[in-house]
């Protein structure tokens, strides 16, 4: 079922866009509501090669370009992590673990797949 899905998916690929900027200002800000009494989390980078040092460069200019990403001042940071993807590139990924950790769960309710997929049949 899965497979069906996918492969309806990708035959009307040309409906999805990729993000090529940030979305537009909404009139409400989102926020992670941390614990209380935390600290601001800010790990150090991980080690990387020269390899993936310049890798992680690139990319972090590419989304700035793109406006998929915004210069920061955060007290905040966590580590990237470059995962390699099945063709070779490079996927960009954050460690958010930590940061998580000392988040106040969100209590709103996830829907389940199998209702979503239910409710489309009729669509």
């Amino acid at each position: 079922e899965s497979r069906d899905i996918k492969k309806l998916l990708e035959s009307y690929e040309e409906v999805f866009q990729v993000p090529q900027e940030l979305p537009p200002e909404r009139n409400r800000a989102h926020a992670i509501t941390l614990q209380p009494g935390t600290a601001p989390i800010n790990l150090r980078p991980y080690k990387h090669s020269f390899t993936q040092k310049n890798e992680i460069e690139k990319l972090v200019q590419e989304m700035l370009q793109a406006r998929v990403i915004q210069p920061s001042i955060s007290p905040h940071s966590s580590p990237v992590i470059l995962v390699k993807k099945k063709d070779g590139g490079w996927r960009f990924c954050v460690d958010y673990r930590a940061l998580n950790k000392n988040t106040v769960p969100d209590r709103y309710p996830i829907p389940v797949i199998e209702e979503l997929l239910d409710e489309l049949r009729g669509a």
